[in-house]
């Protein structure tokens, strides 16, 4: 029994999430139980850093799926992962008892969000660095604001809280929402404010083409009552072509992000990269107000400054509507300055023998590329070796392939890490990694297992390199174990 209205829970119902490992669904398990719900799942297997969150938390996980985990269970209401499609065998038993069900984002507005002032942080880049930093200082401002990220900040002690203050900030993410619900998520979460990052085309396993993009953020757009509450990156295309083609531009809280727009509420006036020995790129953001904003900030490139600028409009706005006490503009500098990132965006893994690896969640061609040009400014003097991997639903797939091989050219050697086959895919539309890399040039390889990538990489190597490994998933551990085996070489062991 589909739910189309809400279910309405009290503390102490069980509430059962089928597909629990994935980062949202697992989250939003957390919330709920902080809720006092009763709370258990099921999963097929489970990974850190998700495995070891819900253990932490005492949550029930069943494994592997089985109808019969709906019966030990009992559950009130059932929410169901968007992975999870027909024919899979817990779900067809789910379908055919009375137990209600629904998705984690319409369960999180319906039970979460419905008298919240909530902040959707939403594009195809950057939302949960976004959301992140935003999360972050309005705790260090003591608002205590609900948050739900997509991913681990390094600042704070989980991805979720409920928190007791009016607001609540979470990604919003366009893919669908489940299998009986092929909307965007974000159009479950009630904004009140909306960050609208960049606009792109992506996700191309659901989306035939930007225009259904488009037509999702255009959905999102009308259910903002107050267009004013809009923090728009208008020197980004996608999102610059969208406001015109709605007529709101006017209306929007304007975002100059590259010094290329006049009339913008919020611009970045400067960008400078740490010097040698330095620690901060610095920042300088001409505010609403007219106040010019000197900011310190351990995120690098032009892409974070971006996103620090959208937040500081953000909560200029919140301000403004009444939803805040204040706009401290010295606190909010000192949070922008201790803020450390987020887990796997240009973490940086080990330095051994003067040779430096980063690591990257890039997925998509404009996130490589903007991340090797900022490993470009940050070590303007060093080379640099990228190896990616071609991992999630878009990446393994042709669409995208001469769009990668222009932003890994920026590389000054390339290795492509194994691309697994989906058999979902024709076999015309699937990425050709050798072909990926002749378009790169000589300093280009594809490989057809990563261990043989990692013998490689090692054996090209050298004194005053930097490695980058880009990846939406696991990339067989090598970039973890790439510090010992180099130590090892390095040493004769």
């Amino acid at each position: 029994m589909q739910t189309t209205t809400k279910t309405e829970l009290k503390k102490g119902d069980r509430v059962y999430f089928m597909g629990i490992g994935g980062t949202g669904m697992a989250s939003v398990a957390g919330l709920a139980q902080e809720a006092g719900y009763e709370v258990s799942g099921s999963d097929m297997n489970l990974y850190p850093p998700m495995s070891t969150m819900l253990d932490t938390l005492g949550i029930t996980v069943h494994s592997p799926y089985d109808p019969k985990n709906l019966d030990v269970a009992k559950p009130k209401l059932v929410v169901v992962a968007n992975a999870l499609s027909r024919n899979h065998v817990e779900l067809e038993a789910l379908l055919k008892s009375d137990i209600p069900y629904t998705s984690f984002p319409a369960f999180l507005g319906d039970h979460f969000l419905e008298k919240r002032k909530t902040i959707v942080v939403s594009g195809t880049h950057g939302k949960t660095t976004t959301t992140s930093i935003l999360t972050f200082i309005l705790l260090q401002l003591g608002w205590d604001p609900g948050y739900l990220i997509g991913g681990i900040p390094r600042d704070l002690p989980q991805s979720f809280s409920l928190g007791k203050g009016p607001l609540f900030a979470i990604e919003g993410d366009e893919y669908d929402t489940a299998f009986f619900d092929k909307n965007s998520k974000f159009l479950h979460y009630r904004p009140k404010y909306l960050i609208l990052n960049n606009i792109e085309f992506d996700h191309a396993d659901i989306f035939k083409d930007l225009a259904a993009i488009e037509k999702q953020f255009t959905d999102l757009i009308h259910l903002m009552a107050d267009k004013k509450a809009i923090i728009a990156n208008v020197d980004d295309p996608g999102v610059e072509k969208l406001l015109e083609q709605l007529k709101i531009r006017d209306q929007v809280t304007a975002v100059a992000t590259k010094g290329s727009t006049s009339n913008a509420h919020v611009k970045l006036l400067s960008l400078d990269a740490p010097k040698s020995g330095e620690k901060y790129w610095k920042l300088k953001i001409q505010l609403a107000d007219g106040q010019i904003a000197a900011l310190n900030t351990t995120l690098a490139g032009p892409h974070n400054a971006a996103n620090i600028c959208e937040v500081l409009a953000c909560i200029w706005q919140v301000y403004k509507a009444g939803d805040a006490p204040d706009f401290p503009l010295q606190k909010i500098a000192q949070a922008i300055e201790q803020f450390q990132g987020v887990q796997r965006r240009l973490d940086k893994l080990s330095s051994v023998g003067d040779i430096e690896v980063f690591e990257d969640f890039a997925h998509h061609p404009t996130a490589v590329k903007v991340v090797i040009e900022s490993m470009r400014a940050l070590y303007p003097e060093r080379r640099l070796l990228v190896a990616f991997e071609p991992k999630n639903a878009t990446s393994r797939r042709s669409v995208f392939m001469k769009e990668f091989a222009k932003s890994l050219a920026l590389a000054d050697r390339v290795f492509i890490g194994a691309c697994s086959v989906d058999q979902r895919i024709p076999s015309d539309e699937r990425m050709n990694t050798g072909e990926m890399a002749r378009m790169i040039g000589a300093g280009a390889t594809a490989y057809d297992d990563n261990e043989t990538l990692l013998t490689s990489l090692l054996a090209a190597a050298k004194s005053h390199d930097t490695i980058l490994f880009m990846s939406s998933g696991s990339f067989s551990g090598i970039q973890y174990r790439i510090g010992d085996r180099l130590s090892a070489q390095i040493n004769g062991v």
